[in-house]
Order: structure tokens, then C-alpha cells, then sequence
């Protein structure tokens, strides 16, 4: 009898780690891959559409969580429409964070460690403004939010910033030893991420998101390369995951619900994937983090800690707003 209950005991163990780690990868569905982060140009393009008409005014009401409702703190919030944005009660540091690390390209990066912001003055910090700006033709919110709203900040507030790359700590994917044991990609097991939506198989996911199993015995990435699942472990771990494995090609990739070694898993599940940056970025200490290293392990590859390159955002210049 004794050990039965030892039995059923670590398999209950088991199964609220496993759901743990199929919850944190499910999260990811919302996320997808998207492409290694790349510096956004200074300003936009000759043929980059730009705000015709812009108001920048200093916010009032907006208090401690005032004013207009919805956003960031302090009552930051706002709306858009192809014909308008918005803005209410926001500091110009979040109004570069918006347009040069959330909508860079005029897509929206998904959430995930933040490209770490230096230099200018206090007051961007402090200072709060609205700003309405109407575009001269219809716009997606993406497009106004990313590389319209950086040309409207280095016209009105004189943005001018730099990249930097620095050394910072990552994760190193390499081949463990006896090599990997990825699985070719199957067709019809994903649909490719630029699909249109009307065109898009009903009961299939997008190509190089995470999938929780049906049997509750881990998670799948369908149709991913490596490098791509590189940058899906990257949002869910304490560091960016750089690939060294030098393998080439199209995969399924199967995340196996990890073993415990019979001591008691304290694994919190992942907050709500409506927050700003929602998953746990788990270190090798944590749970769910020795839980993510052993399942990558099973598919024939390593997590190493190492150096690696890091996308540093520097502002040279910011002044307060020109007048209407």
C-alpha cells in the first residue's frame, strides 16, 4: 500500500509540473516567432507615410491611475482608428518605448523582455502629454504606433537615438552528446505564418508556435528551425537563447513533460497573457526553468550559459515639445 501512495504521489508531482510547463508554451501561441530583433532606422523612409495634422499638449488630470483609463500607469491610455491616434498622459519614455521597441517595423513585438532604454533627461520620465495626430490616408494602429510616431518624436521632441550592441549572459543551443533527435516537419501538421486569415485551415495553428499536447505530455512547435525555436525559448527563460548548433532545416519539435526527482515541484502558473510582459523568464534555479533545460535535453540538445550580443537603445537628444 505504502508504495502505491509513493506512486500515485509522484505521479501527481509529475503532472502539475508537466501542466505548469504546457501552460507557460501555451502562452506562447499568442506570441509566435517573429524575426531576430534588428535596430529600426532613425527616421522613416522617403516613402514612410506621416502624421498631416499633430497636437502635442502637457497632459493634466491624469493623477495616480486618473485620468483617461486603460495603458500604462499614472492613467496613461488612448484609442486609434485608421484615421486617428490618440494618445492620453503619456511620458515620452514610454512614447519611445511604443514607437521604437513595441512597433518598430510597424508589427507588434510580442511581449517578452524589454530592449533596455538609457540616457536623457529626468523629466521624459516624469512629463506627461497628449497627442492627436490624423494621418493623410488611413493607417494601421501598428503603423502609427512604430515608425509614423518615431518621425512625429524627432520632428516635435527632437528624438535622436542610437543602438548599441553590448556583451550581456544568454543561453548557448548546442548539440548534446549523441546529437540531436529533431524531428523532420510533417505537412499538414501547421499552416504557414503569412497565410491570410480567410485562407487559414480551421483546427490548425500557425507554423513556430507553441501547441499543448492533447495527452498533457508536453508541447509541440510545428514547421519551426531551429533559430526560430531559439527565440521562443528567449520569452520564456531569464535570457536570450542564441543558436550554435549549426543545424539547418524544418522541424516539429517535441518539448516532452519533464521527470521530477520526487521532491515537491512549487511551479506558479504563467500570469495573464493580456499583460504587458507575461511569462516568467525562468532561471536555471527556478522549477519551471530546470524543467524547460531537461525537456530540450531529451531532443538531443543543450542550454549552456554564455555571452552573447545585446540590443541596447541610447537617447543622444530629446527636448520638450515645439508648440502647436
Amino acid at each position: 500500500m505504502t508504495s502505491r501512495v509513493a506512486v500515485s504521489l509522484n505521479l501527481a508531482k509529475k503532472a502539475a509540473l508537466a501542466n505548469a510547463v504546457t501552460a507557460t508554451l501555451a502562452a506562447l501561441i499568442v506570441v509566435g516567432i517573429i524575426s531576430a530583433p534588428s535596430a529600426p532606422a532613425q527616421s522613416a523612409a522617403a516613402a514612410m507615410p506621416k502624421f498631416e495634422v499633430v497636437s502635442v499638449k502637457p497632459s493634466t488630470g491624469c493623477g495616480d491611475g486618473g485620468g483617461a483609463k486603460g495603458g500604462r500607469g499614472g492613467g496613461a491610455g488612448g484609442s486609434s482608428s485608421p484615421e486617428r491616434l490618440d494618445l492620453r498622459c503619456r511620458t515620452v519614455m514610454d512614447l519611445i518605448q511604443m514607437a521604437y521597441v513595441q512597433y518598430p517595423d510597424g508589427k507588434r513585438k510580442p511581449p517578452g523582455r524589454q530592449v533596455p532604454i538609457s540616457g536623457g533627461p529626468a523629466w521624459i520620465n516624469s512629463a506627461r502629454y497628449d497627442i492627436e495626430a490624423k494621418p493623410g490616408a488611413p493607417q494601421s494602429p501598428e503603423m502609427m504606433r512604430g515608425p509614423m510616431l518615431q518621425a512625429l518624436l524627432e520632428d516635435r521632441f527632437q528624438v535622436k537615438i542610437h543602438h548599441e550592441t553590448r556583451g550581456v549572459p544568454v543561453y548557448a543551443l548546442t548539440v548534446a552528446k549523441g546529437g540531436p533527435k529533431l524531428q523532420v516537419a510533417q505537412e499538414g501538421k501547421c499552416f504557414p505564418r503569412d497565410t491570410p486569415r480567410a485562407q487559414r485551415p480551421p483546427g490548425l495553428l500557425s507554423c513556430g508556435v507553441f501547441a499543448p499536447s492533447s495527452t498533457n505530455d508536453g508541447s509541440y512547435v510545428y514547421g519551426t528551425t531551429v533559430a526560430e525555436f531559439c527565440v521562443l525559448l528567449s520569452f520564456i527563460l531569464d535570457r536570450d537563447v542564441i543558436d550554435k548548433t549549426g543545424i539547418a532545416g524544418v522541424f516539429d519539435i517535441h518539448i516532452e513533460a519533464p521527470s521530477t526527482d520526487g521532491s515537491p515541484a512549487d511551479v506558479a502558473p504563467p500570469a495573464d497573457p493580456g499583460q504587458r510582459d507575461p511569462l516568467p523568464h525562468a532561471s536555471l534555479t527556478d522549477p519551471l526553468g530546470q524543467a524547460i533545460f531537461s525537456a530540450v535535453q531529451k531532443v538531443g540538445l543543450n542550454l549552456d550559459p554564455a555571452k552573447g550580443p545585446g540590443d541596447f537603445l541610447v537617447i543622444d537628444r530629446v527636448e520638450r515639445p515645439s508648440g502647436n
